[in-house]
């Protein structure tokens, strides 16, 4: 069985400066590895919410990294 490789994006600005610690990456890869039975492997990124940002990683992850899967994860809820 072949194994999926899974992007794992958290949005954050102050995660991602080092303000306070990422929960979003763990509880993704915690769920994960409860839910899925089929080997896998994670690629992760902590990022700005900054949207030529996010864009730029979301494409590296799937035409670069050829991930599977891209979960995204982060705000503070509709603005």
């Amino acid at each position: 069985m072949n194994t999926l490789r899974i992007g794992l994006v958290s949005i954050s600005d102050r995660a991602s400066s080092g303000v306070y610690q990422d929960k979003g990456i763990p509880a993704l890869e915690e769920w994960l590895t409860s839910a899925l039975t089929t080997p896998f492997e994670l690629e992760t990124r902590l990022i700005p919410d900054e949207q030529a940002i996010i864009e730029q990683t979301l494409c590296e992850l799937v035409d670069e990294m050829s991930c599977h899967l891209v979960l995204t994860t982060g705000g503070t809820g509709p603005a």
